[in-house]
């Protein structure tokens, strides 16, 4: 893994370390954006699991801003057969976003997406929860060797018992950066922040 790219490293980011289990998540989110501009070879996932509440909606959108930003700044083209293009990026959340059966084969070729909540459908009935399961989990096989940022409320023992056990097995594939937030996390708000 290359160093850190400057616009990375001088990005303003505004993630709060306020417990020692959160001190992965902004090395591990500034590693993926920088190999994302670099184009560093393979294309990884960067997944952040763990309870709700400590930011990890938060930096992940951060991330995209700061990818955005790097793209304005011509520091972050697609290479094309003849010249470059601006990236293809998109935020999903699957219960909204993945309604048309159409939409993960669309969404699997952006260059970089962020998925929010992936177990979003783990807790639904049997019928509309199923089909929201199987559509996050046809857009997670087709991006295999594609960017993309996902976080759940689920750790991966649960993504791959409620889920999809193959989706489970590429958090971590070809190096891509999973990040589990222990359980003991408390809520951002439910702590003293001075």
């Amino acid at each position: 893994m290359r160093e850190l790219c400057p616009h990375v490293l001088n990005w303003p980011w505004q993630f709060k370390v306020y417990h020692p289990g959160l001190g992965g998540v902004l090395p591990a989110v500034q590693a993926f954006c920088s190999a994302v501009i670099q184009r560093e070879e393979p294309r990884r996932w960067l997944s952040l699991l763990g309870p709700s509440g400590v930011g990890k909606t938060h930096i992940m959108k951060q991330a995209l801003k700061c990818l955005t930003s790097a793209n304005g700044r011509g520091l972050w083209k697609i290479p094309t057969s003849t010249g470059h293009r601006g990236p293809q990026m998109a935020h999903l959340i699957p219960a909204v976003d993945l309604e048309d059966f159409r939409a993960a084969r669309d969404y699997a070729k952006y260059d970089v997406i962020y998925i929010e909540d992936i177990g979003s459908g783990a807790t639904m009935d049997k019928g509309a929860g199923a089909v929201l399961r199987n559509r996050i989990a046809e857009l997670l096989q087709l991006r295999s060797n594609r960017w993309t940022l996902l976080d759940a409320n689920l750790y991966r023992g649960e993504i791959e018992k409620q889920l999809d056990g193959r989706i489970a097995s590429r958090l971590k594939r070809d190096g891509s950066w999973m990040i589990e937030i222990p359980d003991e996390v408390p809520d951002f708000w439910d702590v003293s922040h001075s």
